[in-house]
């Protein structure tokens, strides 16, 4: 099992926050959000994790450099971060996922530990985490089927139908990268490379069997705005810290 680590956008709606500090290095508690997930990788005994990289990269290769407890890190750069989005981004990473059972992170999401190891523990090869809640036109949503299936992935799509929220936080397997891989390029190749990485996985959905793990019990919050970045501080990272002491 491997990571990959998004990294690499410059956080703009969270300006003037992020003018001068990568978003993922922002404290939440005593550390920062990179730290934290990082922490819950190591927790679980991935081994490896790459990390892509782009607006102030130096900050977060300086500060941890290419081991962080037992997980050995690498960087690969997007230098197009300010004109891409995570679906170029994860297609720059492809030679290191590929044919490989990797976990994914969005740098920007805050959880507890318990949500790597309740995807990692799945018994479905691939598992996206989803918090179960009504959403709205910002949050990429699913539509899924009674087993647990994802028929339908991505902001756009109808919030009637939607289960709930992708948090950001995903495992692969290996069998299905190259068609993962392949999914990302058709996004890229149309034209859309600001657009998210979901829209490669709703391409093979079709082909590929893709579930859900609820994770509604977990804490967790992305942070994209001012006021995510205060609910984490204020509501989210207090639950986690009540449920790492009990």
């Amino acid at each position: 099992m491997k990571a990959v680590i998004l990294a690499a956008g410059s956080a703009r709606r969270l300006s003037p926050l992020t003018d001068n500090m990568h978003k993922s290095l922002l404290p939440i508690g005593e550390k920062s959000i990179l730290e934290h997930q990082l922490d819950a990788i190591n927790r679980y005994g991935v081994p490896e994790a790459l990390i892509v990289v782009g607006y102030l990269k130096e900050q977060i290769v300086k500060k941890f450099g290419d081991q962080y407890k037992n997980v050995t890190l690498s960087y690969i750069e997007n230098p197009d971060y300010a004109t891409t989005n995570t679906v170029y981004s994860l297609y720059l990473a492809r030679g290191y996922f590929r044919g490989a059972d990797f976990m994914y992170f969005n740098a920007d999401v805050v959880f507890h530990h318990n949500l790597v190891g309740r995807i990692l523990q799945s018994e479905m090869p691939t598992a996206l985490g989803v918090e179960v809640k009504p959403c709205g036109a910002e949050e990429v949503k699913v539509i899924v089927d009674g087993q647990h299936r994802i028929l339908r992935i991505g902001k756009k799509i109808d919030i009637e139908k939607s289960l709930g929220e992708f948090v950001g936080v995903a495992k692969f397997a290996g069998e299905i990268t190259a068609a993962f891989i392949d999914g990302l390029k058709a996004v890229i190749d149309s034209g859309e490379k600001t657009a998210f990485f979901e829209k490669g996985i709703d391409k093979i959905l079709d082909m590929h069997d893709i579930y859900y793990e609820d994770i509604s019990d977990i804490p967790v919050i992305e942070i994209d705005f001012p006021e995510d970045l205060e609910k984490a501080r204020k509501k989210i990272y207090p639950k986690i810290k009540a449920m790492a002491e009990n």
